[in-house]
């Protein structure tokens, strides 16, 4: 995926664990390491933040909402924020 000039800030949504650490000792550190990755994906859930997209996504479904750019990808009405109800966008 392409990195944007105007990104100020990348959104994270997906979880995977990190590896266990060898040494046992180390499992608090790890704890701590995994329950902050944990937490910035709740803040950005919470949030509900959209990041400006430059190009239409390949395959939408009926209630994906997206930001447009209003340049690189243009649904219709300029800069905002469309939602894909199951044959066209319609900005909100």
């Amino acid at each position: 995926m392409p990195t944007y000039i105007d990104r100020v800030q990348k959104s994270v949504t997906l979880y995977e664990p990190g590896p266990l650490p060898e040494n046992v000792e180390d499992l608090g550190i790890y704890l701590v390491t995994e329950l902050k990755r944990l937490g910035g994906i709740l803040y950005n859930q919470a949030t509900f933040r959209l990041e400006r997209i430059h190009e239409e996504p390949q395959r939408p479904r009926a209630g994906d909402i997206r930001y447009a750019d209003g340049t690189d990808w243009n649904p219709g009405s300029g800069e905002g924020v469309y939602l894909f109800n199951g044959t066209a966008w319609t900005k909100l």
